[in-house]
């Protein structure tokens, strides 16, 4: 059976019966997000028929349940904070395509084909940047190179037919080709994507772009406070991301930040008053980095002490567990996910020229 005809059968039999169990969901939650999330939850979770899932599940049923926990805290502010069209995409997306029928097509190739198939695809559209930040680990990248749209569409489409419906934008900066990646989310709006992005293209044209296709998110490349983001990104740079939230706060879309710590400003990035910024600035999710000096002008004198990554290791659970936004560690949280999760087995890298990678941090490719 071809990877075409896997889909075909996964979508028009169990793809149909989840589209009717989402569409319940929904509408549970149209009428009343925060008084039927239970029931919107129980009739959500019996998608996950072959327990893919199990522990998520298992862990966002605590938090529903628990309506004094800050998981609680921080599904309601999801539900209340984003836009009612973006919410549903987000969850019709994440619920059939991205978990579902990912889960069900994947598990099938693996099984006719003897090969592992990643959960989502990060790629860079262009190489090329508006900014040049010190120690940037895509700074070794030539910055002339870019995929043209049909390989970017190739990339999904056939990314599809093994079962792969999540799609990370990097780079370079990703929204030196919004329109084309606005285009992207449109052709295939069952798949979600999501861009690492400085943010200073951010217009409030391209937000009602954003908020028009439903399921292109956005994390936010911020290195703490003004003082911190413009030393290693330039002058004027911070004004330009509060700028850019505040556009996506309007449209109350789904964003978040992405903040890569170092020496020089963990003592920012790692305080309540840095978290709280971010929540007051719309974001609902955050995820932080720690620098690895990688190229040729990459920057030693940044890598964070041991101390320093002790520091963020608490720092970063004492905030899941206290503050209404969702914090993710690059590096630290591998132990939820038993390791390195690259190099094909939860996410591979195809660079700006279209070579494959293992990993956004290692710059080789066997092409």
């Amino acid at each position: 059976m071809s990877e075409k005809s896997i889909k075909a059968k996964v979508v028009t039999v169990k793809g149909k019966i989840a589209t009717i169990a989402v569409d319940k969901v929904l509408n549970y939650l149209d009428k009343d997000p925060i008084n039927n999330l239970e029931k919107a939850f129980k009739t959500g979770k019996k998608l996950d028929i072959g327990n893919d899932y199990k522990d998520a599940i298992d862990n966002i049923e605590k938090m529903i349940n628990d309506k004094e926990s800050n998981g609680y805290k921080i599904i309601e502010r999801f539900l209340t904070d984003i836009n009612k069209e973006t919410r549903n995409k987000f969850l019709s997306n994440f619920m059939v395509s991205t978990t579902f029928i990912s889960s069900q097509i994947r598990r099938i190739t693996e099984e006719k084909t003897k090969v592992h198939i990643p959960w989502a695809i990060l790629m860079d559209p262009t190489s090329a940047c508006n900014l040049k930040c010190k120690g940037c680990w895509a700074a070794e990248y030539d910055k002339t190179t870019s995929m043209n749209n049909e390989l970017l569409d190739r990339i999904i489409t056939e990314g599809k037919q093994l079962g792969i419906y999540m799609y990370i934008y990097s780079g370079g900066e990703p929204l030196m080709r919004k329109k084309d990646l606005i285009d992207l989310a449109e052709k295939h709006s069952d798949c979600m994507f999501l861009a690492f992005t400085n943010a200073t293209l951010v217009d409030e044209e391209f937000a009602k772009e954003l908020k028009r296709v439903g399921n292109f998110a956005l994390a936010i490349s911020v290195e703490g406070f003004e003082e911190e983001t413009d030393m290693r990104r330039g002058q004027g740079t911070f004004k330009k991301i509060i700028q850019a939230m505040d556009i996506l706060k309007k449209e109350k879309l789904i964003y978040g930040f992405s903040t890569c710590y170092h020496s020089k400003n963990t003592e920012a990035i790692g305080s309540d008053e840095y978290i709280d910024l971010m929540i007051e600035k719309g974001c609902t999710f955050g995820w932080y980095f720690t620098y690895m000096p990688i190229g040729k002008d990459a920057l030693p004198e940044l890598v964070a002490a041991p101390e320093q990554r002790e520091k963020m290791y608490h720092f970063i659970r004492d905030t899941r567990a206290s503050k209404p936004i969702f914090v993710l560690d690059f590096w630290n949280d591998g132990e939820y996910v038993q390791g390195c999760i690259a190099g094909g087995r939860n996410y591979i890298h195809i660079n700006s020229n279209g070579d494959v990678e293992p990993c956004a941090f290692i710059h080789y490719s066997n092409k």
